[in-house]
């Protein structure tokens, strides 16, 4: 009896023992680490903003003991959250500064947007330089310089494509304060005629649409098709009975790609015209441009190649009938980089160039103080190669880029400034405040070195170092430095961001047409910019996570600058103000 009570309860305890081992036979872990990456933004700037999905890295680890066992896992959805779900921008930012000598700086942005529907940006941007700066002669004459632009910017999603468009306005106001004139007793009339410190104001409405993908999946096809359009005004204070200008662009694109493994083709069209009114009647243009782009992703050798194409048709007024310039350009595009294995050490080859329109509004854009009414014939065309090593080193501390380049540049724009002559022996000068644009060919050769160096994250020093040299088939000076270079720091802290930078440059030379002499020996006296540093510091101060105050210098060394001829620009001057979001 008591043997069976002893068999009865082994066989009772028997299946809790072996429950409570199968339950201890497996091991389950799980290991769940979030990582959030920066957004993808579109290819459209400034003013597309996209989206993108964290996915989780959800790892599991089955460690079984001595007794085997199957276990049935069940499968974990993986968590998504989009971009705007997990960090939501706020909807306003203002910057807003002012300085000495007296000038002013504006900045403001209004956004909103909807994941699953789209988006809207408004903004407004200003900047004024209002002192008065002493030319050639030593002369201050009304020196005002403003810009100006206000738009607003929209986006409706279709699922993977997006409809987008901007309409804006912008306007750019300078005076022109180097003109002057030595003489005495030059006539009143003329005096008139040249607008000493006369105004030179322009303004352009821009309207485009597009509709496409942001070509950043390329396993299927993306596309995008758009158009363009804008109406430029020239307010300008003419000098004499000049009559004002207007003109009137239009134009359309399309593009297409698609990836296959480690290849993939982009296929580009584009077409734009230009037309003249009021005084720019008779004058038309139109390009017609087509580009092919294939891109190779390889281990050891990264490759991108293709061509552009432009057909470039020019009508410009004529005795006793329009004249027209016609030309086609091939120019050759490549991106070729070699990983030999290591990050430090990164051969490359580049490719490129471009054509570009000499239309009145192009060349505003250029030099503002361009003589009114002016469309050249032909289009400027470039093609560029650079050939050099590039790589980063100490665990991406020190990153570095020397190249060689060379450069062939047809149809290059000369500027040339216009002086008079006067008196009996030409001993007076005047200076019209214009500048004529000339065309020529040029070739140049460039050496080439950039460095970065990281010690930490939040601290950065940079140098740049840019020698050229040029071999002009034409008489005209370029205007353009020999030597150029940089040398900078930056820090970046949670409260305190400050860094200064020296921007460098040689002698530069324009010519100038004196009227008097050019008839006898091509009389060209050349207006020369001697070698210049251009210190700049910039300070940003914190307070919270909303607000920011900052501090901007430039010319802090009060040299004598140019960004054109007979134009200096201002001494020392600083802005300061404030930043915040909203």
């Amino acid at each position: 009896m008591k043997r069976f009570w002893m068999i009865a309860a082994c066989a009772a305890v028997v299946p809790q023992l072996v429950a409570a081992q199968v339950e201890k036979r497996v091991e389950v872990t799980k290991a769940y680490v979030p990582r959030v990456e920066s957004a993808l933004k579109l290819a459209v700037e400034p003013d597309m903003t996209d989206t993108t999905r964290m996915r989780p890295e959800i790892d599991y680890t089955v460690t079984p003991l001595s007794l085997q066992t199957t276990l049935a896992t069940r499968p974990i959805r993986p968590a998504t959250v989009t971009y705007w779900e997990f960090n939501r921008p706020l909807p306003f930012y203002l910057k807003v500064g002012a300085g000495y000598p007296l000038n002013s700086v504006l900045d403001f942005y209004a956004s909103t947007q909807n994941p699953s529907t789209g988006y809207v940006i408004g903004y407004l941007n200003h900047e004024g330089r209002y002192a008065k700066i002493a030319n050639e002669a030593g002369v201050k004459n009304n020196s005002t310089r403003m810009y100006n632009r206000a738009g607003v910017a929209a986006g409706k999603y279709f699922g993977r494509h997006v409809l987008e468009g901007e309409l804006s306005y912008d306007n750019r106001m300078y005076h022109r304060y180097g003109s002057y004139t030595t003489d005495p007793d030059l006539p009143e009339e003329q005096l008139r005629a040249l607008g000493i410190g006369g105004m030179n104001d322009y303004g352009d409405a821009a309207l485009s649409v597009r509709f496409g993908d942001d070509f950043q999946d390329l396993s299927r096809v993306n596309f995008e098709v758009g158009l363009h359009g804008d109406l430029f005004f020239d307010h300008s204070d003419l000098p004499g009975d000049g009559e004002r200008s207007r003109q009137l662009n239009l134009g359309a694109e399309g593009r297409i790609a698609r990836s296959f493994g480690r290849s993939s083709f982009s296929l580009g069209i584009g077409y734009d015209a230009f037309g003249g009114q009021q005084w720019l009647s008779g004058c038309w243009q139109q390009l017609i441009r087509a580009s092919l782009r294939y891109h190779y992703a390889g281990g050891v050798v990264g490759l991108e190649a293709g061509a552009d194409y432009y057909h470039d048709r020019v009508e410009t007024p004529g005795e006793p009938e329009a004249l027209a310039e016609t030309g086609d350009y091939f120019i050759p595009f490549a991106r070729l980089v070699f990983n030999l294995g290591t990050p430090g050490l990164k051969p490359f080859f580049e490719a490129d160039g471009g054509v570009s329109p000499n239309d009145f509004r192009t060349l505003t854009a250029v030099n503002p103080y361009v003589a009114p009414g002016t469309w050249l014939d032909k289009s400027s065309v470039d093609y560029n190669f650079r050939a050099g090593l590039s790589g980063s080193l100490w665990r991406n501390r020190f990153t570095y880029r020397v190249y060689a380049g060379f450069s062939v540049q047809d149809n290059r724009l000369f500027w040339a400034t216009l002086l008079e002559r006067s008196g009996a022996a030409g001993e007076y000068e005047t200076f019209a405040s214009t500048f004529i644009p000339q065309l020529g060919r040029q070739t140049v050769t460039s050496f080439n070195g950039e460095i970065e160096y990281r010690p930490i994250s939040s601290l950065r020093f940079d140098l740049g170092v840019h020698g050229r040299f040029y071999n002009k088939e034409c008489d005209w000076a370029n205007g353009e430095a020999s030597f150029v270079g940089n040398i900078g720091v930056d820090y970046t802290g949670r409260k305190i961001s400050f860094g200064i930078e020296a921007r460098m440059e040689s002698e530069r030379s324009w010519s100038t047409l004196d009227y008097m002499f050019v008839d006898e020996a091509r009389y060209l006296p050349v207006f020369k910019a001697p070698f210049t540093v251009d210190l700049r510091a910039h300070f940003d101060w914190r307070v919270s996570h909303r607000v920011t105050l900052f501090a901007e210098g430039r010319n802090l060394a009060d040299q004598r600058l140019f960004d054109f001829a007979r134009y200096p620009e201002l001494g020392a001057n600083f802005t300061v103000g404030v930043k915040a979001n909203f």
